[in-house]
């Protein structure tokens, strides 16, 4: 049901195109993930989580040309391949690892490789696709970004591209699932084992946002 607030005639024509960042903004969106990235060098291990066909994962490669390593991680295999072939061109294969698993099913992953991990407007989408309630759909977020932490080493970090739920997206534990607002997700990091979690970057519904694995002590 939609938002009682869309029944007002002038807080519709406020909203109505606004509440949406759009197709305009994806460009700037993108842009900024390169630019809140930490340096990258030789030393790096990079993984690309969701890497579709290789966008996230070729932006960080065109601006740190010299990271180390990196590793796709992707289920559907016609996607992975391209990535893999996409990456592999602009860093040499031998620097490139395909990866083909779906986080959140207990999948075997390479752990405590990594010192950094990318995920490209991958969460909020296949959540908003599943089925259940949104309680159910918050414990599959945290079990995702758990994967995610164990992949990387102490101290790495999360880079996260995401289009949220707008603030007044909101409904009960146990009404059907839907994109999290900012507040949830980072208290799915939080709760994953993230720390400093912060948003970085924000236009509306449109985030980067960054979380660490904890240093060792």
């Amino acid at each position: 049901m939609p938002h009682p607030y869309w029944e007002h005639p002038d807080w519709y024509d406020v909203h109505d195109s606004q509440s949406v960042a759009g197709v305009e903004r994806e460009p700037e969106h993108y842009r900024e993930f390169v630019v809140a990235l930490p340096p990258i060098g030789p030393e790096d291990h990079v993984v690309d989580v969701g890497a579709g066909t290789g966008k996230l994962s070729g932006l960080l490669a065109d601006a740190y040309p010299e990271v180390g390593r990196v590793t796709l991680i992707e289920p559907n295999e016609r996607k992975l391949e391209r990535a893999r072939g996409r990456l592999a061109a602009r860093l040499g294969p031998e620097r490139v690892r395909p990866l083909r698993a779906t986080l959140g099913e207990g999948a075997s992953l390479p752990a405590g490789e990594a010192s950094l991990a990318i995920v490209g407007s991958v969460l909020m989408p296949v959540l908003a696709g599943r089925d259940g309630t949104l309680r159910e759909g918050r414990a599959w977020v945290v079990r995702v970004l758990a994967e995610i932490r164990s992949l990387l080493r102490p101290g790495g970090w999360l880079f996260d591209v995401e289009t949220l739920a707008m603030p007044w997206d909101v409904a009960g534990e146990d009404g059907p699932v839907r994109r999290l607002t900012l507040p949830e997700l980072t208290a799915a990091l939080e709760a994953a084992g993230f720390d400093s979690a912060e948003c970085v970057y924000r236009f509306r519904d449109r985030v980067v946002v960054r979380a660490q694995h904890p240093p060792a002590r």
